[in-house]
């Protein structure tokens, strides 16, 4: 008898691991479809995508404490008038889930130009940090790592 309780609670153990695995494979694809729309969107100038993705208290930011960083009204109005997004393109990307948190590591590159300056190309690593509400999957925070 405690052989098959035993067995039973192996394989309860080792089904819901797999579940999980798998579960948590999704959501990794999913953030990585988003991440690539997002940045397509901003290249595009997506409002209706951006609005979606971007959550409302979203925050880009540095490693630099004594920069406040950019809220996302200020974000949201230099992407769809200032900024002219040439190219992008995840050279690396690696996204960590842990329930309803995801936290995507990135390099990350793009040419840009801000209002009638030069283009500018750059290669960045990022941090976003992702959490899954209702509707989806919304990017709450991104750090530029300063290098």
């Amino acid at each position: 008898m405690k052989m098959i309780i035993l067995s039973l609670s192996i394989i309860f153990f080792l089904t819901s691991s797999n579940a999980q695995n798998e579960n948590q494979g999704i959501a990794e694809q999913e953030i990585k479809k988003l991440s690539h729309e997002w940045m397509v969107a901003a290249m595009t100038r997506d409002e209706k995508t951006l609005n979606k993705i971007v959550a409302p208290e979203f925050k880009l930011g540095g490693t630099n404490l004594d920069n406040p960083g950019i809220l996302r009204d200020i974000w949201m109005k230099n992407t769809m008038e200032n900024l002219k997004i040439d190219s992008i393109k995840y050279i690396q990307i690696k996204v960590d889930v842990i329930d309803v948190v995801a936290i995507v590591r990135s390099t990350f590159y793009w040419s840009v130009s801000f209002r009638d300056m030069p283009a500018k190309k750059d290669t960045v690593d990022l941090v976003d940090t992702w959490i899954k509400r209702v509707p989806g999957w919304q990017v709450v925070s991104r750090l530029v790592v300063d290098k």
